[in-house]
């Protein structure tokens, strides 16, 4: 058997954060789940199977970081040990899958105790790996990295004469989590029947033709399984695998199907799409967090081994990652497209006025766990949108506004503008505010700004909204000054005033109008008020809209993100 170069890693990957998130902006001091969603995802789960060249448009950008990529040698312990007699592969890898492209190929798995210290192989597009069985557990690191291909090819892990398994029309292209809660789980069918959905949505194409694989793991698939503990899923607990569009589009995510297809068509059909789902109906964040990260944070109470957390469902924490996540967590992944935070309001919880710490402290592990050259990739989160029934998580995106001021490489796809129906579903649970059918307009909005960051198609300046990073106080603490980034040619106003800046000022805790506010060159925004300001904020409001409530937005109309700074807490 041909030895060739194997890469070997001389880091290893710590579950420690990394840098690149803050605390603080830079330079400056629910749903509540109903029976009719249960009935539905019940639905849903039986129609689903239990099976066991380089264009200038699809370059990524060249990073301007230095990057210390892993030293590439010959593998001479594992070549030269005996070759196991068994071993399994994990379920991430399946027929018809897509494995990212540009970065370093991982293929994992198992094997009896009994086969410690032998070797599996494998090959892959022109390029091999070995590894010794360490503790029944292997991991093989590729020796290269791929450019894309529309082409499928076969993924041969083998060992012992006569032991190997092969996928088959394996793709090379860009993968990407899609996770949330139920916004997330709103399926491509649902759109497909509803009335008001865009004829674009209705008729969207379903085709095995086209190059999008599908990989959808849902708490349903963990029946079985106590959640809650400390204990991860080491294996895939979806047992359907990767789909391609005709098995798998009608029960996956709306909007990671449509942003997936947008992104492939756009890009001239040449990047095959791999779209991960991880829906969770009513989890809270704490549900996705990973056991260190909730523990770092002192998240969740501990109670004879389960770990819960208060939230508008009595979830359990960190079951999402532990056996959704954790399976995948050493497959490389473009980025991660995010919706979720209904279940964060404050019912009597720090939930929301948390979420912003959480996340970034989750988008910091996660970076570390997955990608060896790219560590920074991008998490693109979709704005909770205006709501007219009696769940307010107003609050919630409120934080969320000021992620991308503490961990980089953060991006909101505002929403403001892209919901107004007040009447929608009455008397419908499922079908309410909470879920609106405007997933079509959202992956429109996804889609443009994922393109613009990553493939240079467009300007991000111009797709997405004003975002605030960084905001500066005067000394008498009565005018704060905000920053914002993606504003295109200059900060706008869409009408005749600017609305929706409101501010707490010292001595009182309900929001109120500004003595004045106006926009101060390009980028910034200054907000004046009579007395010390505690607290500054964009759309606050359980039903504000753009643009009757809210009118900032960037030169070419994309709504300005929610947002809202404690300036009482970062002075601290």
């Amino acid at each position: 058997m041909k030895r060739i170069l194997a890469v070997i890693l001389t880091a290893v990957m710590c579950a420690a954060f990394i840098t690149g998130c803050a605390d603080t902006p830079a330079g400056t001091e629910t749903e509540p789940a109903t029976n009719a969603q249960t009935t539905e995802t019940q639905k849903i789960t039986e129609t689903e199977t239990e099976e066991e060249t380089e264009t200038d448009v699809m370059t990524e950008e060249e990073t301007t970081e230095e990057i210390t990529l892993p030293v590439v040698t010959e593998d001479l312990e594992a070549m030269n040990a005996e070759p196991a007699a068994a071993f399994t592969v994990s379920r991430a890898f399946d027929d018809d899958m897509v494995i990212q492209r540009n970065e370093y190929i991982r293929i994992w798995g198992w094997a009896n105790e009994s086969e410690n210290g032998k070797r599996v192989e494998a090959e892959f597009g022109g390029l091999h790996g070995a590894a010794v069985i360490e503790n029944g557990e292997w991991l093989i690191t590729l020796g290269g990295t791929l450019p894309e291909n529309t082409e499928g090819q076969t993924l041969r892990v083998f060992a012992a004469e006569g032991v190997e398994k092969k996928f088959e029309n394996v793709l090379v292209g860009d993968v990407y989590w899609v996770i949330g809660q139920s916004n997330i789980w709103y399926p491509v069918s649902y759109i497909l029947e509803e009335p008001k959905a865009s004829e674009e949505a209705k008729n969207v194409e379903i085709s095995n033709d086209l190059q999008i694989r599908l990989n959808r793991t849902y708490a349903g698939d963990f029946a079985g399984i106590q959640i809650g503990t400390n204990a991860v899923s080491e294996n895939v607990v979806n047992r359907r695998g990767w789909q391609k569009p005709e098995e798998g589009a009608k029960d996956f995510s709306a909007v990671g199907y449509f942003t997936a297809i947008m992104m492939y068509n756009k890009l001239d059909r040449k990047v095959p799409m791999g779209m991960i789902e991880f829906d969770g109906n009513g989890c809270a964040l704490h549900a996705f967090l990973p056991n260190e990260v909730r523990d770092a944070l002192n998240v969740s109470t501990e109670k004879n081994g389960v770990y819960s957390a208060p939230g508008v469902n009595a979830h359990v924490s960190s079951f999402m990652y532990n056996h959704g996540m954790y399976g995948f967590q050493n497959m490389p992944i473009k980025g991660v497209i995010w919706y979720q935070g209904e279940s964060d309001l404050g019912n009597n919880n720090n939930n929301s006025t948390e979420y912003a710490k959480r996340f970034s402290a989750f988008v910091e592990y996660i970076r570390n766990a997955h990608d060896q050259i790219h560590h920074d990739y991008p998490v693109y989160m979709v704005e909770l949108p205006p709501i007219f029934i009696a769940f307010d998580f107003s609050d919630v995106r409120l934080n969320m506004g000021t992620i991308p001021s503490m961990c980089k490489n953060v991006h909101i796809c505002t929403s403001a503008d892209l919901w107004k129906d007040k009447t929608y579903g009455a008397g419908e649970p499922v079908k309410n505010n909470l879920h609106p059918y405007n997933k079509w307009e959202v992956s429109q909005r996804m889609s443009a700004i994922i393109l613009a960051d990553m493939y240079g198609v467009g300007e991000l300046d111009y797709t997405e909204g004003p975002v605030p990073m960084s905001y500066e106080v005067s000394d008498d603490g009565m005018t704060v000054t905000v920053t914002f980034a993606h504003v295109g040619d200059g900060l706008t106003v869409n009408g005749v005033s600017l609305k929706g800046v409101r501010v707490k000022t010292e001595g009182k805790n309900s929001f109120a109008k500004p003595e004045s506010v106006e926009i101060v060159g390009k980028d910034q925004l200054k907000i004046t008020a009579k007395s010390k300001i505690t607290y500054v904020a964009y759309n606050t409001s359980i039903s504000e809209t753009f643009p009757e409530k809210l009118t900032l937005c960037s030169s070419s109309n994309v709504p300005c993100a929610s947002f809202g700074f404690d300036i009482t807490e970062a002075a601290k």
